[in-house]
């Protein structure tokens, strides 16, 4: 066959270099969303400082506190707590007051946050030991059937160094073990630490009792509490009337008091402001009651430590001065003759 006839390449078409180079895009180009607009300015204002009950902020709290402590003016004021139903007066609570450079009066629940932030509450808590200890030596002079709790922070319960002041000046106060009661949250003994525990152990070893107070439920073990040396637990009123109680805890409120017992803790029904309230404590087996129905914190006497606001006529008598006899109202009238200075041995006679 004939051979094939040979096709020839066509000429390649010459590339002026002089020309502009024109570049042509494989894909149309992606169309471009507009522009987003810029975002509004905001102005962020600084939140107002927060307020107290006596109008100032925390910053100037701080520093009302700092100075009341360098300065001394840490107040204890006494409220007493009763038998039920004779309302004679058994014990007296320490509660503390900060006095301002005006020498008004701050309540505790005011400050007691911002001295834990600050560190402050160690040393506020070795000066209301020491008052307490000073209140109880002269309660003590008429009666030695009286007892004083004072209130200690689960921060000094946990710093080494403010705990060992306060150990310290309680091996000191050794043989006052008996009348002075420890108190304590309950949130301070659900959250023990370590450190925390061996510090209550060291304080009971001693021979000091605890309180338990600011309870929020009555979800309580009687016996690890008896084991750790509480012997008291204050409890709200309106908490231990309270019918939705019944079904929140393991025990039934009324039964409360008598489970305690049997550990050898006493239950104190506090905040107590109706006579109605102690109507229904009694049929609860309450034996203690603390609240303005009986008396509210009271300061101390300038010629004493003798609080009996709120007490039973027989209470007065036995914290009154060391001569044992009443001082008569100014505005009594009698035409018997003035009464003789009895003696201290003559007074106990009488009283026997």
């Amino acid at each position: 066959p004939a051979p094939a006839p040979v096709s020839r390449p066509e000429p390649e078409t010459p590339i002026d270099l002089a020309a502009p180079f024109e570049e042509k895009p494989l894909a149309p180009p992606l169309p471009q969303p507009p522009p987003r607009p810029a975002p509004p300015t905001v102005q962020i204002q600084a939140a107002p400082p927060v307020q107290t009950a006596n109008g100032r902020n925390q910053t100037q709290l701080l520093a009302t506190l700092r100075n009341a402590v360098d300065e001394n003016r840490i107040d204890i004021f006494l409220q007493p707590m009763v038998t039920l139903p004779q309302r004679k007066v058994r014990f007296y609570e320490a509660v503390t007051r900060l006095r301002d450079e005006r020498d008004q009066l701050i309540a505790a629940e005011e400050f007691i946050s911002i001295a834990e932030a600050s560190g402050l509450i160690g040393r506020i808590d070795n000066m209301v030991m020491l008052r307490c200890v000073q209140v109880l030596r002269r309660l003590m002079v008429r009666n030695k059937d009286v007892g004083v709790f004072c209130n200690v922070a689960a921060s000094t319960l946990g710093n080494s160094t403010t705990f060992a002041q306060c150990l310290d000046f309680l091996e000191a106060n050794r043989a006052l073990a008996p009348s002075l009661v420890l108190e304590f949250k309950q949130s301070t003994f659900r959250n023990l630490g370590p450190a925390e525990t061996e510090n209550l152990a060291a304080l009971a070893q001693r021979g000091f009792r605890f309180s338990i107070d600011h309870v929020t439920d009555l979800r309580i073990e009687p016996r690890e509490l008896a084991d750790r040396g509480v012997r008291f637990i204050k409890v709200p009123a309106a908490l231990l009337l309270d019918p939705k109680q019944a079904s929140a805890s393991d025990i039934h409120p009324s039964d409360l008091s008598d489970l305690l017992g049997r550990f050898g803790i006493d239950l104190i029904a506090e905040r107590i402001e109706g006579e109605r309230a102690v109507v229904d404590l009694l049929d609860y087996d309450v034996r203690f009651g603390q609240g303005f129905l009986f008396a509210p914190p009271r300061p101390l006497r300038p010629e004493g430590a003798s609080a009996t606001g709120g007490a039973s006529p027989n209470q007065a008598k036995d914290i009154q001065g060391s001569n044992g006899s009443a001082t008569p109202s100014s505005g009594a009238t009698s035409s018997a003759p003035p009464p003789q200075r009895i003696t201290g041995n003559a007074a106990l006679a009488r009283r026997i």
